[in-house]
């Protein structure tokens, strides 16, 4: 009987290692796919030229940034920007530089539009920023900064020793919440 009974534990303890063990692969895997499916989400949320958000990411956020300011009664403001004269520098330059423009441009819209604050890439050379809990004048200050920032520091053509300006034009609306 004892050696039956140890017999049995011992079985008994091999199939508890061999469950444990596959519980610890299934758990492994299962880290390993809740972390794929987060960088799937990123990677559809994100524009892959600037790394800012996209269009898609910009409309949710939009939309619960505006329910939550309604809810609370505070006030949202959105910047809308737009690389001036874009065209010019795709045709002059060609694409890449194009590209290069872009990039400068949502580097300093996402320095200086960071968090509590949302910067996404609306499309083109369409930039937005929505401000929660952001007063007009407070919101126009920060679009200014970024507008004199971009103007205020030119940057070299990839290929060659020109430097460019850039210039953007910024629109900014305030919604006051439930209150207006």
């Amino acid at each position: 009987v004892v050696t039956n009974l140890a017999s049995a534990t011992r079985r008994v303890h091999k199939e508890n290692q061999s469950l444990e063990a596959r519980l610890a692969a299934s758990t492994a895997e299962v880290d390993r796919l809740r972390e794929h499916l987060e960088q799937v989400r990123r990677d559809a949320t994100t524009d892959a030229l600037t790394s800012l958000s996209n269009r898609k990411a910009f409309d949710e956020e939009l939309d619960r940034a505006c329910q939550e300011g309604d809810e609370a009664g505070t006030s949202l403001c959105l910047a809308v920007l737009d690389i001036d004269h874009f065209k010019g520098f795709n045709d002059t330059w060609g694409h890449q530089t194009g590209d290069q423009v872009i990039r400068y441009v949502a580097s300093v819209i996402g320095r200086l539009a960071a968090m509590p604050r949302f910067a996404a890439r609306y499309g083109g050379e369409e930039f937005t920023v929505i401000m929660p809990e952001t007063q007009l004048p407070d919101a126009m200050r920060i679009a200014e900064r970024i507008r004199m920032h971009v103007a205020g520091s030119p940057f070299r053509v990839a290929q060659g020793k020109e430097l460019l300006t850039v210039t953007i034009s910024i629109g900014v609306s305030a919604s006051l919440g439930e209150t207006d």
